[in-house]
Order: structure tokens, then sequence, then C-alpha cells
């Protein structure tokens, strides 16, 4: 199989899309365009993200429970009449594997694959995998997680990190991107963002503790704060009235260049988050989402945390006191700001993605498709 078809199937959050886009680069480097298609379930936030990476989808209309025994009987009933909405689709496109990345359009499309006998591999970002990922585990040959799970899978798993879009793993230096956004290139830099959608509790906390760090480091310190489209007004004046060196935005697609220019982040445990900042080499303030499912944030900020990557602050312990404290602590203190950059970069895993592309296609008997890769093969034969 010299250029094998690899479908995606799941999304719903950036959490799901940006490890799918990070297998999907490699994919298309090694074989070219239009050897990539996504299954998803058509949401503002997978149209925005796979439109501007120019990905081809197919929009299964799945809906998300939402707690009710009505919503859960929608969401069963709208699986089933996806599935052959994804099997067309795997079909049309001639894939040869598909890789289920969570979210509920995963399902659908896992059970097409199956009907289809098209091989199904599962992604799981997360320390705990979800409802769908052990649904989809059932019909998995293997499933690659990013760090050890805390619940067994019906199938094999093997820990290979968290894949990553090229982007993060440019190298840009602090100075520059802190230059490029426009920012005091000499401060130490805090991000403060919540995921791909926002997080209002971490803004509150942010917003409450900028007339402190305006009053005690206006000179010393850079903020940057990815809102979510509902407090980008708010935090505009906040941080403009503390005096400090700040830019705002609602949402970023350039969001490499902002954890480039970051030294330390105040973030939610979301796995993808993550693991573009592990890369990145900045140290995280994790915040766990309280309401995650399976509370699986928290899982994912205590391994952090045990790599000295960062430190677990509770959302009710997140205060101006605690804040301020964390950022003279970790922030300011140059040594300390070394030495979790440090650490972060060591707890990295910047090859998961070809290593993960690389384990697909040997699961489905295909060529690597790197350079030189046939010719190895022929050698060794």
């Amino acid at each position: 199989m010299l250029s094998p078809k690899i479908a995606f199937a799941g999304g719903g959050t950036g959490g799901h899309i940006a490890p799918a886009l990070a297998l999907a680069e490699i994919v298309q480097e090694r074989f070219g365009p239009g050897n990539v298609h996504f299954l998803c379930g058509g949401n503002e936030l997978e149209r925005s993200m796979l439109g501007h990476a120019g990905y081809d989808f197919t929009a299964l209309p799945v809906a998300r429970p939402r707690g009710t025994i009505r919503s859960k009987a929608t969401t069963v009933i709208t699986t089933a009449l996806a599935v052959p909405a994804a099997r067309r689709a795997l079909r049309d496109f001639g894939a040869d594997v598909l890789v289920c990345v969570g979210g509920y359009a995963s399902l659908p499309g896992a059970l097409a694959a199956s009907l289809a006998r098209v091989p199904v591999i599962a992604l799981e970002s997360n320390a705990v995998p979800g409802k769908v990922t052990r649904a989809v585990s059932r019909l998995a040959r293997a499933c690659f997680a990013h760090m050890p799970l805390t619940r067994p899978l019906e199938c094999r798993v093997a820990v290979a990190g968290n894949p990553v879009r090229r982007a993060f793993l440019q190298k840009i230096s602090p100075v520059d991107a802190r230059r490029a956004l426009g920012l005091d290139p000499r401060r130490p830099t805090l991000l403060i963002m919540g995921g791909s959608q926002g997080a209002g509790a971490i803004n509150d906390a942010a917003l409450a503790a900028a007339p402190a760090l305006g009053g005690a480091w206006r000179d010393c310190l850079n903020v940057l704060h990815l809102t979510g489209q509902n407090d980008a007004a708010r935090a505009e004046a906040a941080w403009r009235q503390s005096g400090l060196s700040y830019r705002v935005a609602p949402f970023t697609h350039n969001t490499a260049t902002w954890m480039a220019a970051a030294d330390l982040a105040l973030t939610r445990a979301g796995a993808g988050t993550i693991s573009e900042l592990q890369v990145m080499g900045v140290p995280m303030l994790l915040v766990p989402y309280p309401q995650a499912a399976d509370d699986h944030q928290r899982a994912n900020a205590h391994f952090v945390a045990a790599q000295g990557a960062g430190v677990v602050v509770p959302q009710e312990s997140l205060d101006v006191a605690r804040l301020c404290e964390l950022v003279e602590r970790l922030l300011l203190n140059e040594p300390a700001r070394q030495a979790g950059r440090e650490a972060t970069l060591a707890s990295a895993r910047p090859g998961a993605a070809r290593d993960i592309v690389d384990g697909i296609l040997a699961e489905i008997g295909a060529s690597n498709g790197r350079p030189g890769a046939d010719s190895k093969e022929r050698a060794a034969a």
C-alpha cells in the first residue's frame, strides 16, 4: 500500500480536532494532498479549524447528549442515522483506515468502518479515556494514548504522547514572538487561556487580579489573554486600566506565536493545550474544569505536575492572592522561570505525531512514506 488514505472521525472541541490535524499534516507531507478526510459533527469550531487548515470533511448529524433522557435518546437516534452517511463518506473517499480522535462523531464513524471492514484505530489524549473511546475500543485494533490511562480499554494501548501541529514545533524565540504581538520583548509574559472556547472562571479570576498585578509589577510583566467570545471586551477594559503591557483576543489561529511569547500559562487542563505548551516549553498553572467528564482534567493536571511541568490550582483556590503569589514565585523569579521551562521541555514528546502515524501505517501494513523507506525495505528483503 504505497499511498494509504486515512480518515479521521471525531471533534466537538479543539482538543479533539488539533491532534487529528497534527496527524493529517504528517500524512499529507508523506503522501501528498487528497489522502486525508474528516468525519465530524460540523459545529462552528470544527468548520473553522478544518477550513483554515484546508481539509475536506463530511459533517455527520450527531447530537451531543446534554444530560436529559430526551437528549440522550436523541444522541442514540442521530448516531444510528449517521452511520450510513459515514459509511458512504468512507467508501467515496476510499479509506484504508479510520482514526477515531474522540467526540461523538467518532462513534458512527467507527460503526461504519467496522461494517465496511475498514480498520479502526483510536486516539486518546486524556488520562481518563472517555465514554466514546471506551466504546470505540471494542472495534479498534489499537489505541495510541497521550499518557498512561487510568482505565483499561478493550484493545491494545500504546502510550505515545499527543500529536501537536507543525507550527508548535518551530523554533520561535520568545523575544521575536513578543515583538510580533506588540509586547515589550524584555518582559516575562503570562499567558491566560481557557481552551478553544475560553473559560469564564479563569477569566474572572485573572481580571479580578488585574489591578493587583498592575499595581505591583506594571513595568515588569506582559499579559496575553485569550478570552473566548464572551469576555473579550471586559478583559480589554480591565487590562488597559491595569497599566500592564498586554494583548487580548477572543480566539486566534496563531496560538503557537502566543504560546512562544509566554513564560507561564494559566490554563485549563485539556490534553491538547497541555501537549502544545509542553513542546513550547511553557510551564503551566493548571486549573482543571470541575465538571469535566470523569474529572479527566484533574488526572491530566496531576500527570503534568508530577513531571515538574506545572502546578495544579483547584478552581476554588484560584483567587487574587494565590495568583499573585504564583506569578511572583514562578514567573518573576528568573531561576524558577528557567527551571520550569527546562522541566516542561523534558516532559514533552515532540515526535508523537510521526510516531503515531508510523504506528497506524504498521497496523494496516502500509509503507511509512518516509524518503528512502521503500528502497531500504527492498534492500532488507
